[in-house]
């Protein structure tokens, strides 16, 4: 590779997505059979269609980024090889990714484990070394710079919630239960905390590619096991935790980075869980739309619902009231129509 392209790469700054579309029937009927398949292994609520719900937002986050970031180099989307119906995919900043490019085994696809997904980001084809993962749900509300994600001399930002990471890995959601056994490696790994641990923020996450591949190399079996499941697992590695604890605690990384505990409804960073509460979520909106923060999420838990769902149609409102204009790597509505 010639030097000015290595330059390039250590300078540039990507972003990736993970996507999944629950109304493709080939995804339902793949779900439903290795659902069945381990029936009795598997939590149910793991398996469930609506963890998988789309509600359109993948558009609008993408929107946020190209208004409120626009020096970022590329935009990668990690799917199952599922493409959105409205993306342009000749725009050289896009660059779709399928999972076969990424898990290092292809027995362990198709996969419905977002933890296991995430142990194989920084195997990206062409990836920047310093890269933010994106949940789709997760949107800039207003302009950000480098410096809101990456330091001077190598350090990173690292959000974090003013909530305790789960402890006990034998009770408690699959969830939970991963993050708890997370926290016994990093113990295993560089010893115990002289904290109390927090859980990272539903924020923006910046990576670097080479950390994640040393940290790869340290847990090889870690992560093999993990990307091996095809469902979310008690003894996954949550790489979000793993990650940040790495840069308080490993001796090498120790005061180079920053560690901000961001409320979950500040101008500086919003988490809006969609609950049956309409009040509530509606007040949020409002939140949001006058304080404009650097970033918001906004998680759908309302479990089995129709899309139809009034706090369904009031979200993808929101977002489209908020996140007006267009992006030029959307394809024109009347081409989406006519497909």
């Amino acid at each position: 590779m010639p030097v000015q392209n290595i330059d390039a790469q250590l300078q540039a700054v990507d972003v990736v997505y993970t996507w999944v579309d629950d109304s493709d029937p080939s995804f339902q009927d793949a779900l439903r059979r290795y659902a069945l398949a381990n029936r009795g292994q598997v939590d149910p609520d793991a398996a469930s269609l609506y963890r998988f719900r789309n509600n359109g937002e993948l558009l609008f986050s993408l929107r946020s980024l190209l208004a409120f970031a626009p020096w970022l180099r590329r935009i990668h989307i990690l799917t199952n090889g599922q493409v959105p119906a409205w993306l342009d995919r000749s725009d050289q900043r896009i660059h779709l990714v399928t999972h076969a490019q990424v898990f290092p085994e292809p027995e362990a696809l198709p996969t419905f484990n977002s933890n296991a997904i995430e142990m194989c980001l920084h195997r990206i084809p062409d990836l920047a070394r310093r890269f933010i993962y994106f949940n789709d749900d997760v949107f800039l509300g207003r302009p950000v710079r480098e410096a809101d994600f990456f330091l001077t001399g190598g350090g990173q930002k690292v959000y974090l919630q003013d909530t305790w990471l789960p402890g006990d890995y034998q009770h408690g959601s699959t969830r939970d239960r991963a993050c708890a056994h997370t926290q016994t490696i990093l113990t295993r790994l560089w010893g115990p905390s002289h904290s109390r641990r927090l859980l990272p923020a539903h924020a923006p996450q910046p990576y670097d590619r080479d950390r994640l591949a040393h940290l790869e190399t340290l847990l090889q079996d870690e992560f093999r096991r993990t990307a091996a499941h095809r469902f979310r697992a008690a003894d996954d590695l949550v790489l979000s935790v793993l990650y940040a604890y790495t840069l308080r605690q490993a001796p090498a990384e120790q005061g180079r980075h920053q560690f901000e505990v961001v409320s979950g409804l500040s101008a500086q960073s919003c988490f809006l869980m969609l609950e049956h509460n309409p009040l509530w979520v509606l007040w949020v909106f409002a939140y949001i739309w006058r304080k404009q923060p650097k970033f918001f999420c906004i998680n759908d838990d309302l479990g089995n619902v129709s899309p139809r769902h009034p706090l369904l149609k009031a979200l993808r409102t929101f977002l489209q009231l908020y996140l007006a204009k267009s992006a030029p790597v959307e394809r024109p509505n009347e081409a989406v129509r006519r497909e």
